[in-house]
């Protein structure tokens, strides 16, 4: 509850703050940056699905466009169309792992985020047609659900602030679907989670996909690329 009550007042000024570059005294409206405006998006559509009795669905996603997914497509190297296959079904991987480096461009997740004391363990992937019984895809899509373990194996309470540097994820999956994660307000979101962790603690974080739906139906490989202000990332699970 913790976390969710920190993100409501971080996305309320930033709601306030862009409301107030409407009205200005002669000085030069702020800025919101992508990242910022697509927080405000995604939450002003979370309030909306919240108190529209009418919408049993529940949440639904605010996309990004075509012409953001052409950007983010072409900052890759040469990806391949996504391919079709069979109805969709779970995957669950009963090994858990930190993203072991497969290769000199490889790392950790744990690394990758940035992440001193605290671990982030990758414990498992599947596919629905639903999250949690609120977060559902777009028509013809499937969600792919990352599952992320964050560890403090210390004896001492740690502080993980993913929030503060917002990583971007891209998915690969068997070596030829990809997609980029999907920004959401979830509190167990692990792109905004923050919160502190006491020793010996496990909380278990997501990181959410949308996929054609018929474009995987298992999964045999996967990797992350995750970038943050820093660097971009190679971590392979499988």
């Amino acid at each position: 509850m913790k976390r969710l009550q920190v993100k409501k007042v971080l996305l309320s000024g930033l709601l306030l703050l862009s409301a107030g570059a409407l009205y200005g005294c002669g000085e030069t409206p702020y800025e919101l940056e992508p990242d910022e405006e697509a927080i405000i998006v995604n939450y002003a559509a979370h309030i909306v699905a919240k108190y529209n009795m009418k919408q049993p669905e529940g949440y639904q996603y605010v996309y990004i466009s075509e012409d953001d997914e052409a950007e983010a497509e072409d900052q890759t190297e040469d990806p391949e169309q996504d391919q079709t296959g069979d109805t969709a079904q779970t995957s669950d991987q009963a090994d858990t792992t930190d993203g072991a480096p497969q290769g000199s461009d490889t790392t950790t997740l744990s690394e990758a985020l940035g992440l001193k004391k605290v671990r982030a363990v990758y414990t498992g992937a599947e596919l629905t047609d639903r999250y949690d019984e609120t977060v559902v895809p777009e028509s013809g899509k499937q969600l792919l659900v990352l599952h992320v373990a964050l560890q403090n194996p210390t004896e001492k309470t740690q502080g993980c602030d993913l929030l503060a540097i917002l990583p971007k994820f891209r998915v690969k999956v068997n070596q030829s679907v990809e997609a980029n994660s999907e920004l959401t307000i979830m509190p167990d979101n692990l792109a905004t989670w923050e919160e502190d962790l006491p020793a010996g603690a496990i909380e278990d974080t997501v990181i959410i996909f949308q996929l054609d739906q018929n474009a995987v139906t298992q999964i045999d490989q996967l990797e992350l690329e995750v970038t943050t202000e820093k660097q971009t990332s190679r971590v392979v699970f499988l």
